[in-house]
């Protein structure tokens, strides 16, 4: 499964061509990864629901039920933190913590940061807490303070994920607390979370392993905090892993949202229902990523402004059609995959030539396996040239006749010759009779 992107090709003049633009894209086809399958000989992982996608290039790698409805958990909080980065410009402004915004957690055993009643912490420590702790009272401190109240903040999240198209999504709360009506799918957090990583501040959040707050009534050397992410990677994490955001209740299991760049990759993993092992989402992740560091990278297939194919053209003035590729074609390909590219157009055309006739096309094969397809129509009239055609015949009959040819050539220049004696003698003869 793929997500499509379109690629042009155009035709461009060359030097000894008439230059007009003859070719259009007639169809394209991308095909991918299926939907409950993972690359070949790729390692197994703990996680019942898995999405993995190279953002750069749209590229499903692997796919496991991952349109299915999960429980999100504290993937939650992604909604919650870009949309109170949207809405609160001022990363300084402190914002007080009332009884409202910790009402109920500890009794749910949610996660918390450590803000006590009274503290007043700001925009920037909320945002922190929310990402690095996982709190709790950060997510509803900024829920009231963006909208008014958790309620409104909640239609908010679920207004803004109806316009990013996670329709397989429903808010309920900002924690991510269970409910059974609040759910979401992998593909889903996944455009989440490749959303929020547009923002500069939200990538700040992501790669921060620990941070100190500002000083707060309840403790004014500041409250530590440390990434449950980062924490949880006991060994040197994978080179290219950026960060991520954790998420547990016992109905959701263990769950990740986490990004990586490796071997040209732009990677956006997001992984459901791991077992109960604190790290198993985060050790899933890093097999995954550590696999892919050594068995796949990104290759261009198709460069930008490639040169596919010069075409001449017979018995008009266009003389040649040169094709190239406006842009590329690139794909996460693994070591062991046979990639080849088939360039498929005519040495020539004769000419008339209609709009619309079929030209040629590019594909692109893995193994047997179609990846990509371009073909081309002709989109407008190459004329015919009479002149051009007599020419062309011609010099076809010198070329197969060169002997006769010559012997024509040479009779009719004698005859020239001759006919040009007989005129200056004649001339002649009548200058001797004027005199």
């Amino acid at each position: 499964m793929i997500h499509l992107k379109r690629y042009n090709t155009y035709m461009r003049k060359t030097i000894i061509a008439a230059g007009i633009s003859l070719l259009t894209i007639c169809s394209l086809t991308l095909t991918g990864i299926a939907e409950d399958e993972h690359p070949e000989d790729a390692p197994d992982v703990a996680s019942e629901y898995v999405y993995l996608i190279d953002t750069g290039n749209g590229q499903v790698i692997w796919s496991l039920n991952s349109e299915d409805r999960m429980y999100p958990a504290s993937m939650t909080k992604l909604m919650t933190e870009i949309l109170a980065i949207e809405a609160l410009t001022d990363p300084d402004e402190r914002i007080m913590i009332t009884p409202e915004m910790t009402a109920g957690l500890y009794e749910a055993n949610a996660s918390v940061a450590g803000y006590q009643i009274g503290d007043e912490p700001t925009v920037r420590d909320l945002l922190y807490g929310t990402a690095l702790a996982s709190g709790a009272e950060c997510v509803n401190a900024l829920a009231i303070r963006t909208d008014g109240s958790v309620q409104a903040f909640v239609d908010h999240m679920n207004r803004k994920a109806e316009e990013l198209g996670m329709q397989g999504t429903h808010f309920v709360n900002p924690t991510g607390l269970h409910d059974g009506d609040h759910y979401s799918t992998c593909r889903d957090i996944e455009t989440l979370f490749n959303y929020c990583y547009q923002n500069e501040f939200f990538r700040e959040l992501l790669r921060k392993r620990t941070y100190l707050s500002t000083p707060v009534a309840s403790n004014q050397n500041g409250i530590p905090m440390e990434s449950t992410v980062w924490s949880m990677i006991q060994d040197t994490p994978v080179p290219g892993f950026i960060g991520g955001k954790t998420g547990f209740t016992y109905p959701a299991g263990r769950c990740l949202a986490s990004g990586a760049e490796i071997n040209g990759m732009d990677l956006v993993l997001v992984t459901g229902k791991a077992p109960n092992d604190p790290a198993s989402a985060v050790n899933d992740a890093m097999t995954v990523y550590g696999w892919l560091s050594e068995h796949m990278s990104r290759r261009e297939l198709i460069p930008d402004n490639d040169f596919l194919a010069k075409i001449a053209v017979v018995d008009s003035e266009t003389r040649y059609i040169a094709v190239y590729s406006e842009e590329s074609f690139s794909r996460d390909v693994l070591d062991t995959e046979d990639i080849r590219v088939v360039v498929d157009f005519p040495s020539e055309l004769i000419a008339p030539v209609s709009q619309g006739e079929y030209l040629g096309n590019i594909i692109v094969y893995s193994g047997d396996t179609l990846l990509y397809e371009y073909d081309f129509d002709v989109i407008e009239d190459i004329p015919y040239s009479r002149f051009v055609h007599i020419k062309r015949v011609l010099n076809e009959f010198y070329s197969s006749h060169p002997f006769l040819c010559r012997g024509a050539i040479g009779a009719a220049g004698l005859l020239i010759v001759f006919l040009i004696n007989r005129i200056t003698a004649g001339r002649k003869r009548r200058r001797r009779r004027r005199r």
